[in-house]
C-alpha cells in the first residue's frame, strides 16, 4: 500500500511517503523564463523540470533551491487568502508534489502507481458552507500523469476512499498521539490539547479532546507572511522568496544577512533589523492569541506551537507578554514544519491499515474450514492470475477492503464531522 501525504502551505509545501519526505516553496518558476545550458542553469541543485500532461505546452522548475536562479522577481507564488485551490498555479503545484514524491518509486515510471492521499484543511473549511472539500476530490481522485524530466509517471487516487482530508491541525496531534511504530502515547492521545499552527499565510488556533477535533476553531491571515513584508519595507526589499530563504539559513554565527542578488560583496547583515521584527510579530500577534483563544489555562493540558513560523519566535519575548503559567504549557516542537505532514501521514496509515486487518479477520471468519488452513492468514482476497499487472493486483484488493472502510482510527474519529 502506497501512502502519500501532503500540506499544501500557502509558502511551504510539505510531502511524505515511506521512502522519504521534503519541504519545497510554494513557488515555482517557467522554464522558458530560466537560462539554459552552463553551469547556472535549468536542473541543478536537485531542483526538477515539471509538466503535466493538461498542460504539455508549459514547463516549470520547481525545487528545494530556486534561489540559485536568482530571478525573485519571476517566482510564481501560490499564496492566496482565499480560492487557493480553484486557482490553477495551486492545482499545479499540488501535480508536482504528487510527481515529486513518486520519483522515490521507480516503479511509478514503468507503471501507475495506486496510491492513498492524506491531505489537511483548515477547519474553517471544513463547514457546511464551504466548497472546498469537494474541490480536493474533484482535484485528487482519478489519473494523474505527470513529465518530469522528460519521463512520464503516471499516479492513480482511483476513488474517494483512497482519499483522506483531515483537520489540518490534527496531523501536529497524530503526530504526537503515535509514535515511529503507530504506538500510542497517552499523554498525548488522551489529553486536552491546544494547538497553535503558525503557518506562511495564516495562524490557526485550535485544541482536540482525546483525538477528538473541536468544530470550532479560529483563522488569522496573520502567518509569517505579514513578518517577511514588515522585514522587507525595513530593509527596502520586494523580494519576499529571498527573505523567506534568508529566515531559514542563518549564518554560522546566527546572523541574518540577506544577499540581494548573487554577488557576495552585496550582501548585508541585517540580523538587527530582523530579530526586532520577530520579537515584535511575538508579542503583539502570536502572543495575544494564546491568551484570547485559552482564557482558562486550566482546560488544556498543554498548548502546542507547531508550523514552520514555531521556530521563529522570541521565546522569551513570548514568556514575558503571556507570563510564566501560560507559557509553562507552551510544548514547542522540533522539525514543527514537518510535524502536520508526518501527522497525516500517520493517520493515512492507522487508517487503511487497520481497516485492512479487520476485514482480513473477517475474512478469516467467512471463508471454509478447510480453505482457512490451505492458505495463508493474511490472505484477503483470492490470489488474481499473475497476468494480471501489479496494479490490478492492488486495485481489484483495495476496492474489496475499502467497501467496508472506517474513517477512524482505533476507533477514534480523525475524520471531521459537523
Amino acid at each position: 500500500m502506497n501512502i502519500f501525504a501532503i500540506d499544501l502551505g500557502n509558502k511551504r509545501i510539505k510531502m511524505k511517503s515511506e521512502r522519504g519526505e521534503y519541504s519545497y516553496p510554494s513557488s515555482y518558476l517557467n522554464a522558458e523564463q530560466v537560462v539554459t545550458g552552463g553551469l547556472g542553469s535549468e536542473i541543478i541543485e536537485q531542483n526538477y523540470h515539471f509538466q503535466t500532461i493538461q498542460d504539455s505546452t508549459n514547463s516549470f522548475i520547481w525545487g528545494p533551491n530556486l534561489e540559485v536562479y536568482n530571478l525573485p522577481e519571476r517566482m510564481i507564488d501560490t499564496y492566496a487568502r482565499s480560492g487557493r485551490m480553484k486557482q490553477k498555479k495551486t492545482i499545479r503545484i499540488f501535480e508536482f508534489a504528487l510527481g515529486r514524491l513518486v520519483m522515490d518509486f521507480p516503479e511509478a515510471f514503468e507503471s501507475p502507481l495506486v496510491v492513498h492521499l492524506t491531505l489537511g484543511l483548515s477547519i474553517t473549511d471544513m463547514h457546511q458552507e464551504s466548497d472546498t472539500i469537494d474541490m480536493l476530490k474533484k482535484l485528487a481522485v482519478g489519473q494523474h500523469q505527470i513529465i518530469i524530466g522528460g519521463r512520464v509517471v503516471t499516479i492513480i487516487i482511483p476513488s474517494e476512499e483512497f482519499l483522506s482530508i483531515i483537520p489540518q491541525y490534527m496531523g501536529t496531534v497524530l503526530n504526537l498521539a503515535f509514535d515511529q511504530d503507530y504506538q500510542r502515547n497517552r499523554r498525548f492521545s488522551d489529553g486536552r490539547i491546544g494547538v497553535i499552527d503558525i503557518g506562511g499565510g495564516t495562524i490557526l488556533i485550535n485544541r482536540s479532546v482525546a483525538l477528538n477535533p473541536s468544530p470550532i476553531g479560529d483563522e488569522r491571515f496573520e502567518g509569517i507572511q505579514n513578518l517577511i513584508k514588515e522585514i522587507g519595507r525595513r530593509i527596502n526589499s520586494t523580494k519576499s522568496f529571498l527573505i523567506e530563504e534568508m529566515l531559514r539559513s542563518v549564518d554560522s554565527e546566527g546572523n541574518y544577512v540577506y544577499p540581494p542578488n548573487s554577488n557576495v560583496q552585496d550582501s548585508k547583515n541585517v540580523s538587527p533589523i530582523v530579530e526586532g521584527e520577530i520579537e515584535r510579530y511575538t508579542r503583539f500577534t502570536v502572543a495575544p492569541l494564546v491568551t484570547e483563544n485559552f482564557p482558562d489555562i486550566e482546560e488544556v493540558d498543554f498548548i502546542v506551537v507547531t508550523g514552520g513560523g514555531a521556530s521563529l519566535l522570541a521565546k522569551e519575548a513570548l514568556k514575558d507578554e503571556i507570563g510564566e503559567e501560560y507559557f509553562s504549557r507552551l510544548l514547542f516542537l522540533n522539525e514543527s514544519e514537518f510535524a502536520n505532514v508526518r501527522g497525516f501521514y500517520k493517520g493515512g496509515y492507522l487508517k487503511w491499515h487497520s481497516s485492512n486487518e479487520e476485514l482480513a479477520v473477517e475474512a478469516r471468519r467467512e471463508k471454509p474450514a478447510e480453505l482457512q488452513e490451505s492458505q495463508p492468514r493474511d490472505v484477503i482476497v483470492p490470489p488474481i492470475r499473475n497476468t494480471e499487472t501489479s496494479m490490478d493486483r492492488e486495485l481489484l484488493e483495495a476496492q474489496q477492503k475499502l467497501q467496508a472502510l472506517q474513517s477512524e482510527i482505533d476507533g477514534v474519529q480523525i475524520e471531521f464531522e459537523n
